[in-house]
Order: structure tokens, then sequence, then C-alpha cells
């Protein structure tokens, strides 16, 4: 058996192992250890899991014996044709596929909105999304999955374990994928971050890169398409958001000026001599007037307002 062969079907047993009922949490962890050892690892086991979703979402309904013969999309002939290794896992997709009628049906795709007020959704599988303001999301519930595209802003997430449907957020070009845990995700203004309160997370920072695994009381930062950071954080702070509170340990003051726009809906500007500052503290969110005290009382900054919106400047810098 050649490695290319050997590594096929070890993705193919790790597809079948992680729908089983009784998968456990030290199974995704390994899991995850085998998909992060080698590239092969992840693209191998990338196809199978298409390959699965091409089935669950075929593109149109099957013929039936008084159907006339159909022409086959070229696509899906080679890959009929030239994979053999893939057909357990196609026959498995089939089987479910049949069993359940699903041919010709399409998940329908939820939208969801906030503005000035936070939401909370609860999914079908009684996964429950809290939805920050300001923050557009779509859901998918398939049988195969459960898609979010988190087009812009920040929700909490506490997903029901379910090892048959994955749970798979896109932010860009960001990807978080979990098979039952509580997060929180950001995705607004070229900042991406996720936060573990409970159980693993896998997160791909961008295309063709590598997952980076993260668990309780882990967070993952990125500015665009810079480094991802990874650091220490407590897990109940992670969407300490939900209970109006902001929390600070060591951070810059241009990361308090990034939620200060958002919660005040407006341009919030620091200083190139208040970049450096640091900020440790709690911020209660509040209205405008409230929250700029707040940061004048706990932070080293004073507040002033300009034709581009409100600066953040040094105490001393007058």
């Amino acid at each position: 058996m050649t490695v290319s062969s050997q590594i096929n079907e070890q993705a193919l047993s790790w597809f079948v192992s992680l729908r089983e009922p009784d998968s456990t949490e030290d199974a995704w962890l390994a899991f995850q250890d085998w998909l992060e050892a080698d590239e092969a690892h992840r693209r191998a086991y990338d196809r199978i899991e298409q390959t699965w979703l091409d089935c669950d979402e075929p593109d149109s309904a099957p013929e039936t014996a008084n159907d006339a013969p159909r022409d086959i999309p070229r696509g899906r002939q080679r890959a009929s044709g030239t994979r053999p290794w893939l057909l357990p896992a196609m026959g498995m997709a089939a089987a479910v596929v049949l069993a359940f009628g699903l041919f010709g049906q399409t998940a329908p795709l939820q939208t969801f909105h906030t503005d000035g007020q936070s939401r909370v959704v609860v999914l079908e599988d009684g996964s429950r999304i809290t939805m920050n303001r300001h923050t557009d999301l779509s859901v998918r519930m398939e049988s195969g999955g459960r898609r979010v595209a988190l087009t812009d802003g920040e929700a909490a997430f506490d997903v029901a374990h379910d090892a048959d449907r994955p749970f798979v957020i896109a932010a860009g070009n960001h990807s978080v994928r979990v098979l039952g845990t509580a997060f929180n995700v950001l995705s607004h203004g070229g900042r991406f971050a996720v936060g573990v309160e409970r159980g693993v997370v896998a997160v791909t920072p961008g295309p063709d890169q590598t997952p980076v695994r993260l668990i309780a009381g882990q967070e993952l930062n990125q500015i665009s398409d810079g480094a991802p950071v990874l650091s220490q954080v407590d897990p109940k702070e992670t969407a300490a958001w939900r209970q109006g509170v902001l929390v600070y340990r060591d951070s810059s003051m241009t990361d308090v000026a990034f939620d200060l726009s958002r919660y005040l809906d407006k341009t919030v500007n620091v200083s190139p001599a208040a970049r450096s500052l640091r900020f440790t503290g709690a911020l209660r969110v509040s209205d405008e007037v409230t929250m700029l005290r707040q940061i004048q009382d706990f932070a080293p900054v004073q507040v002033t307002r300009s034709g581009t919106g409100i600066d953040l400047v040094p105490r001393d810098d007058r």
C-alpha cells in the first residue's frame, strides 16, 4: 500500500469514527493532532468531507426509472472513475441520503441581523447563538453539517454536540470548526478573534493554512493578514459582553478604541502618543457619556473630540 493510500484510509477512518454516537473529546483532540501532523492529512480529510457534502447536496433530483437519461457533469464522472478509495465514504453518504429522502432538498438559509441590541438565536438542534450588536450572520442546517457565515460583527456560540454534523463558521478567509463547545467569534474591521469558554475549537487563520487547535481558556487574535497571536484568558471572560461588560488584560488602547467604536457607533481614534499605552480593567456597556467617563477614569487617557470623531490621548498630552 502506498503512503497516499494509507493517508486516505486513515482519513476515512477518522471521518467514520468521529460520527459515532460515543465519540469523545479525547478522540477529537487525537484527530486534531493527526490533522496537523501533515498537510497531506488535511487535504485527504477535506476531500472525503467534500464528497460527503456533494452527496448530501446533489445538483438536482435523481433520475427515476421513467426519466430520460441525462448527461452527467464531467466533474462527477471524473470523481467516480478515478477515486475508488472514496467509494466507502460515498456509499455511506448515499445510504444516509436515501434513508432520509434528502435528494432534491436544500436546507433553507436563515439570515439574522442586529442593530443596537444583542439577540439570542436558538437553532433546531438546541445550539444557541448570542449575537452582539451590529452583527450579520446566516445559518444553514444540513444533515451532514451545520454552517454559519459570520458576515460582520461578533457572536457567542454554545454548540450542541453532534458528531454527525460538524459545526463550521466561516468569517471572511477564516473558518472555525467544532463538534460541540462554547466559544466567541469576532470578525469586524479587519480584526478576527476566537476565544474558547468550553471544549475544543479548530481555527483556520486563512486560506491554505494549518488549523490551530484552541482549548478552553485560549484566545486567538489576528489583524488583517498578520500572524495570528495566541494568548491565555479566563474562560468566563471570552464573551463577558453578554453580561454587559468589556474585559481587558494588558490590552492596547487601539483594541479599546476598536470596541468603543462598535458600541458607540462612532469613530474613536487613538493618538500616536497613546498607542503604546496598555489597559487592564473592565468597562460596563452603557451610554456614550458614561462609557467615555469610565475610560477616562480607569485608563491612562483623556477624551477629546475632533472633526474625525472621538480621540483618546495620553492624560499629559495637552
